[in-house]
């Protein structure tokens, strides 16, 4: 092979190690520019791109010097030892390797190189990432009981418990006590609009917004096959994120106590914190994004980026109405100004973002074949076109009569793009492709989200014929449980059965009760049915009896929603018991109760004959990271089917040729 302008970084250290001393010495730094070519990286860095290529193509493969060997005799690690062989022995090192971004290149591509050769692809000193990894085993090795490191991997716990934190206190919990207010007087009057608005503030920052931010951490990545761009930045995002939606709900309820400046400035503040934090979350994605140039695009990446968009979008406009409020000694969120931003929020930011999972996850989770990716497209564009639409007609159809009509084209284009998702998705064909993941309890909250998200687009298309063909809008309390329907019975219902399936993926355990999910099901769907149901009859239609079961939904919801929240937490605290057993002992004899993961990590010869019967799975580092944590060899014999005695006759064979511990 002949090294050009155009051959890509990692073609060529694949092909010739070795040359990792030329990039090293014109300060390349391969590692970061992996993914593209010569003539690109040369270029940006200044560098004469003739006199590289006549370094690489003079550069030759060398045989090893025999200082391995002697080096791994002295039970020290030492810069010519090999990845294999130090992350085999010493498995605390593979968080040194994490830290630096280089921990999947390696196994993948050079775990049989030198501890030299990743210091010079890191461009720094041999000694300084030897002085690394001998630390973090001096640590794992001490006799007190250690914290299992941080993963980068993480981030999205602390999003996730943050959303469900909001989700429980200021947000589900403060609107069931003000419906069972509303139930309990037998009207929906008495509580300040204010009140309102900064609970369902909370609802989509706090619960939707942070829990999205946390998947998208979390996922997105790993749908793309790069490393999250600046770890660091992405999770200190969630301190300014949380610190504005806490001075925009303090702002809007100490304004009620009056108009005083302070407390205005305090709601600014506040909308300022989110709108950076969302610019800078959106920013670490598309640099994410684009870190891997040799990915192709796919539809479910165009609903993301998106919903993103959407959500800075609204973000903006409500910087900008908090600003107006306070210019004009205001505390409610102006008519013209509340709809269209909740449609920003609903169905531009949240639904977006959903239907983007959907389009990439649903055929693996429901066991279906993947649907057409041009008809997903065009849902996206019509689905994308009612939104503006939409957006623009709330804000000026009362100025003008043309956009009734055009609100009505938006309405049709809205429920015409979910009809045609819903029926490119083949739901009647669930479970056609079984995948080898035991649990499907989650399936049933997904199907029940569909359910409701057609229900209510079907209710918001009969209110816009309504409205054109009448010229009245429908009543608060109708269109209150259309929103209900929508933002508890699709989006909630969504997050949680998708939570139920990605926590325990993500941490490689499996979730603590599954009782417990069928309550959060049962409980979810009971509340939201009540609500949708009672309201309108009992505000409309002055069935004054139905106030109470109105009343009590909403702490159905929240009963529902506090068993997730313990479920989820609980599967979260079952990471650090999980790592600390896999530092606990060293397997020396393969057993049907052996761990897979754990006997992959202390062992990679084992993943050979794993593959070899079957496990081809296994080959993918991010299900060995996460499935392989939650599946032991008797349960994945039943999974795949294959002699569970030839296998563990294999693998006891194989692991006899593993170094002994220390």
């Amino acid at each position: 092979m002949e090294i050009t302008k155009n051959s890509k970084i990692l073609d060529i250290l694949k092909a010739y190690p070795p040359t990792i001393r030329v990039f090293n010495k014109f300060h390349l730094h391969p590692i970061r520019n992996i993914h593209r070519n010569l003539e690109a990286v040369t270029c940006e860095r200044g560098v004469d791109l003739e006199k590289v290529l006549e370094e690489l193509n003079g550069a030759t493969l060398k045989s090893g010097s025999g200082e391995e060997g002697r080096a791994q005799l002295d039970g020290s690690i030492h810069e010519n030892m090999t990845f294999r062989y130090v992350t085999t022995r010493y498995p605390a090192t593979n968080t040194v390797f994490s830290r630096h971004g280089v921990l999947e290149l390696a196994k993948e591509h050079w775990p049989d190189e030198k501890i030299f050769f990743f210091a010079m692809a890191l461009h720094m000193a041999p000694e300084k990432l030897v002085e690394e990894l001998r630390a973090v085993v001096e640590k794992a090795c001490a006799p007190k009981a250690t914290t299992p490191s941080f993963h980068v991997e993480d981030i999205h716990i602390r999003f996730i418990k943050v959303a469900i934190i909001f989700a429980l206190t200021t947000g589900c919990l403060y609107g069931a006590g003000a419906l069972f207010y509303f139930g309990m007087k037998g009207s929906l009057g008495g509580i300040p609009r204010a009140m309102l608005e900064a609970h369902g503030h909370t609802q989509v920052y706090g619960w939707v917004g942070l829990f999205i931010m946390g998947i998208s951490y979390f996922a997105l990545p790993r749908f793309w096959n790069a490393t999250l761009y600046n770890a660091f930045m992405a999770q200190m995002l969630l301190f300014p994120m949380v610190v504005g939606i806490v001075l925009v709900f303090l702002s809007r309820h100490l304004l009620l106590l009056g108009d005083y400046l302070p407390f205005r400035a305090m709601g600014i503040l506040g909308g300022t914190l989110e709108t950076a934090a969302i610019s800078l979350f959106i920013y670490i994605l598309a640099k994410t994004y684009s870190s891997n140039q040799n990915r192709k695009f796919e539809v479910y990446e165009a609903y993301f980026f998106a919903g993103y968009l959407w959500f800075l979008l609204q973000a903006v406009v409500f910087l900008g109405t908090l600003v107006y409020m306070a210019y004009h000694g205001l505390n409610t969120i102006p008519r013209v100004v509340e709809q269209p931003l909740l449609h920003l929020q609903v169905m531009g930011f949240a639904c977006m973002v959903i239907l983007g999972i959907l389009t990439k996850t649903l055929p693996v989770f429901l066991g279906i074949k993947e649907p057409n990716k041009r008809i997903n497209l065009l849902v996206f564009f019509l689905f994308n076109a009612s939104i503006f639409l939409r957006v623009v007609s709330l804000s000026l159809e009362e100025l003008y009569p043309f956009f009734q009509t055009l609100l009505l084209v938006a309405g049709t284009l809205e429920g015409l793009a979910v009809l045609t998702f819903l029926l490119n998705l083949r739901l009647h064909r669930i479970g056609e492709l079984e995948s080898d993941v035991p649990r499907k309890e989650f399936r049933k909250f997904i199907k029940a989200a569909l359910f409701w998200f057609f229900v209510a687009e079907a209710t918001l298309l009969s209110f816009n014929l309504n409205q054109f063909y009448t010229g009245t809008e429908v009543s608060y309390a109708l269109f209150g449980a259309y929103r209900h329907a929508i933002f508890v019975g699709f989006i909630t219902m969504m997050i949680v059965g998708c939570a139920s399936k990605m926590i325990p993926m993500s941490l490689g355990t499996e979730l603590h009760s599954y009782r417990a999910l069928l309550g959060t099901f049962l409980l979810l769907n009971a509340g939201t049915a009540l609500r949708v149901i009672c309201q309108p009859l009992a505000v409309d239609y002055h069935m004054s009896s139905l106030f109470v079961p109105m009343g009590i939904s909403g702490f159905l919801e929240y009963g529902g929603l506090l068993l997730f929240g313990y479920n989820a937490w609980m599967t979260i605290a079952k990471r650090q018991a999980l790592e600390e057993k896999e530092l606990s002992g060293r397997i020396t004899m393969v057993t049907p109760e052996t761990n897979v993961y754990q006997l992959v990590t202390q062992h990679p010869q084992a993943l050979d004959v794993l593959v070899n019967h079957g496990f081809k799975q296994l080959k993918n580092p991010v299900l060995l990271r996460t499935v392989a944590r939650t599946v032991n060899i008797g349960t994945a014999v039943t999974i795949h089917q294959t002699d569970l005695g030839s296998l563990l006759k294999e693998l006891n064979e194989a692991i006899s040729q593993s170094p002994p511990a220390i």
